[in-house]
């Protein structure tokens, strides 16, 4: 979801802010069955520049998450807004699960910060890779909310 905001100036004429967006983004997970290894790639926008933001995959769900099963490397927003980060996870023997993983990116530098994105990882054919749209936790959802 993105919006202008629009302000008027004491002479009645319109004036625009650049366009904020809400933060977003993909995760993209590849599992290599000979190395065992999975490869997550982040693509995150919208968020504040140059935040820094812990991410993880989770076992459960965005409804319902559970411990933390893989960390990854955190995620440094550019000026723009926009990171992306780079996770290898090592000795993963069964693969990317078809249920009961989801992605999380936390709003600051730790999981104590709370919840910014999650994704539920859903890979029913089990596939060796497979793209997680991740979106924003609603406020109610928050932890200590």
């Amino acid at each position: 979801m993105s919006f202008t905001a629009l302000a008027h100036d004491q002479n009645r004429h319109v004036t625009s802010s650049p366009t904020v967006t809400s933060p977003s983004g993909t995760a993209d997970l590849r599992w290599d069955p000979r190395n065992r290894v999975i490869t997550a790639t982040l693509h995150l926008r919208g968020l504040q520049p140059r935040s820094n933001h812990a991410a993880h995959i989770h076992t459960g769900s965005c409804a319902s998450m559970g411990k933390i099963l893989y960390p990854f490397k955190n995620a440094v927003a550019d000026a723009a807004g926009n990171a992306t980060s780079v996770a290898t996870v090592k000795n993963v023997t069964g693969g990317i699960s078809a249920k009961g993983w989801n992605v999380v990116v936390h709003r600051g530098s730790t999981a104590q910060t709370g919840d910014l994105l999650c994704g539920d990882v859903v890979n029913s054919k089990r596939t060796t890779s497979v793209s997680v749209p991740l979106r924003a936790v609603p406020a109610m959802h928050q932890k200590g909310a």
